[in-house]
């Protein structure tokens, strides 16, 4: 009985909870680093529990002003006991390790599905899935999977603004829908999946950085899915994903970017790369702006996995009103998708005064 007591008490200190971090020193090993800190927890869990709910203004019935109160997201938060990696400086936790390895059995089972499409592909050719569809899917259910079982699956709000522009209509090829671009801000690894699950089972490439071909897995998803792969430093493949993008709207598959180019570091919007509507603008295609909301929260930019649920914090994504960008300049275009993204983003998330809309 006192064993089994024990060991409750262990796992319930090195679980992340919403106070001030006590992190391992930067380079520390996993092993005895991890477990020295767990006594360290249990002697002050009851400070930091009332730090806690100071901090946070409170409980919410004492409150003077609960509107006020900071979401759950933005408030505090200790990540718990974690490894730092080297060099990298890349970090994981108790939670990160356990989604992690979800991540990881899933991933097998997924790598397995992308190979056997692989082989499929190598005997029949392109002219059963065109376009790619049937691997797209499995990656989608992969992240759907792991995502619900560690419950971090997303809100996701304005659905009909989605279902607006496809109920009725009909593309250029043969029945398709119409295509559109999605354009998201970009704070973590977790805005693809989030995509994914808000888009549901329709067809869509990622416009990508090539670095991502270094990936396990993902690479092979890339690969087989045939989603665009860019590499900025080269003109020749800047050309080939325009051509390839342009190519995939008019067979009537949806394409997703990152109109900043990279990851915020802190959260908060970015200036776009200039061009990065230039597809859509070509074929007519609508733009949707997606407002991803507390996926850095979910998973930071220095963590190999997510560090908690992101069910609980409200990480979310809502879907925006289609943008046209027929009779408009490229400018009028990235200011409106610009504003269409910021709009929805908590306060936290906005871009900082004085942001330029583009960058070159």
């Amino acid at each position: 009985m006192r064993t089994t007591l024990a060991l409750g008490v262990l796992l319930l200190n090195l679980l992340p909870t919403d106070v001030t971090a006590l992190s391992t020193p930067k380079g520390a090993v996993a092993g005895n680093s991890l477990f020295r800190q767990t006594g360290l927890l249990a002697r002050r869990r009851m400070e930091l529990s009332a730090a806690s709910t100071a901090l946070q203004g409170g409980p919410a019935d004492d409150s003077e002003d609960a509107s006020k109160k900071l979401p759950r997201a933005e408030g505090p938060f200790n990540p718990g006991p974690e490894i730092t990696f080297g060099s990298s400086g890349l970090k994981m936790n108790l939670f990160g390790m356990i989604y992690g390895t979800v991540a990881i059995i899933g991933g097998i089972f997924w790598w397995l599905a992308l190979k056997t499409c692989d082989l499929f592909y190598k005997l029949v050719g392109d002219k059963i899935d065109v376009n790619r569809r049937i691997p797209v899917v499995i990656s989608q259910i992969w992240g759907i999977v792991v995502m619900t079982l560690m419950g971090c699956y997303p809100k996701i709000t304005g659905g009909e603004n989605l279902d607006t522009i496809f109920k009725g209509n009909k593309g250029k090829q043969g029945g398709d829908r119409t295509p559109i671009m999605l354009c998201a801000n970009h704070v973590s690894w977790m805005d693809i999946p989030f995509i994914a699950v808000a888009i549901g089972w329709r067809n869509y490439k990622i416009i990508a950085k090539q670095e991502l071909l270094k990936v396990p897995i993902l690479k092979n998803s890339l690969k087989t899915s045939k989603h665009v792969m860019l590499d900025r430093s080269s003109r020749r493949s800047q050309m080939n994903t325009f051509k390839q993008g342009v190519k995939y709207l008019k067979d009537g598959v949806n394409l997703v970017t990152f109109p900043e180019g990279t990851r915020s570091r802190d959260g908060r919007m970015g200036s776009f790369k200039a061009g990065a509507f230039k597809m859509a603008e070509r074929e007519g295609a609508p733009i949707v702006p997606l407002s991803i909301r507390y996926a850095h929260k979910v998973q930071p930019i220095e963590y190999v996995w997510p560090v908690r649920p992101g069910r609980s914090i409200g990480a979310s994504i809502h879907i925006g009103k289609p943008i046209y960008p027929e009779g408009k300049s490229d400018e009028e275009v990235m200011k409106l998708v610009w504003e269409g993204i910021a709009k929805n983003l908590p306060e936290s998330q906005k871009p900082s005064p004085g942001t330029p809309v583009a960058v070159q």
